[in-house]
């Protein structure tokens, strides 16, 4: 079964994106397969219009830019891992886009169509704000779980300081990063 990772990372081996890489090997080390999207990737990005058209099909968005293979990698995994930065105290502007069109997972009563269970783990960095990192990463796993029904796997804020960009990551977040890996073992 599929992992789907969500890079938002605006550095390819930015903190998010090394933290998030050993997620998806510990996920790999329990035999799941991981496909990642790396967001900064995407060229063809529309927020979510809230046409509710997704309520009246089965739940599939009916717009087609490059966010629609993501939305449909969600709908068919066992898991997903969600990476985003802080900006301005909040999760990354091309983060939130896309986090908003699960939209599409929520029928006319809010009720979710995604399939119930599916394994969650959230990273979320930041340079200066400690605080605001931990803030957004219980909200997105609240928001996970409260509104897809989804299993928390575990959840890393990591604050970096202003350290340079090719910084290490701290062994002891990349050892607990693995371990969340591991747990999207069925």
């Amino acid at each position: 079964m599929t992992v789907v990772s969500i890079v938002s990372s605006p550095r390819k081996g930015g903190f998010g994106d090394r933290i998030a890489a050993e997620i998806e090997e510990g996920a790999r080390s329990a035999g799941k397969d991981v496909v990642r999207f790396d967001l900064n990737d995407l060229r063809s990005i529309r927020q979510c219009q809230n046409c509710e058209a997704c309520k009246h099909n089965g739940g599939t968005c009916v717009l087609k830019d490059d966010i629609a293979p993501v939305i449909d990698a969600i709908r068919d995994a066992e898991g997903i891992i969600l990476d985003t930065s802080i900006q301005f105290n909040e999760m990354n502007g091309l983060f939130k886009v896309v986090f908003d069109r699960l939209y599409c997972f929520l029928d006319m009563n809010a009720t979710t169509i995604m399939e119930k269970g599916k394994k969650v783990a959230v990273v979320v960095t930041a340079s200066a704000d400690a605080d605001s990192a931990e803030r957004v990463s219980k909200n997105l796993d609240n928001v996970m779980v409260q509104h897809f029904f989804c299993e928390p796997v575990g959840r890393i804020a990591y604050c970096t300081w202003m350290m340079p960009k090719d910084m290490p990551v701290d062994q002891t977040v990349l050892d607990e990063a693995r371990a969340i890996g591991a747990r999207f073992r069925s």
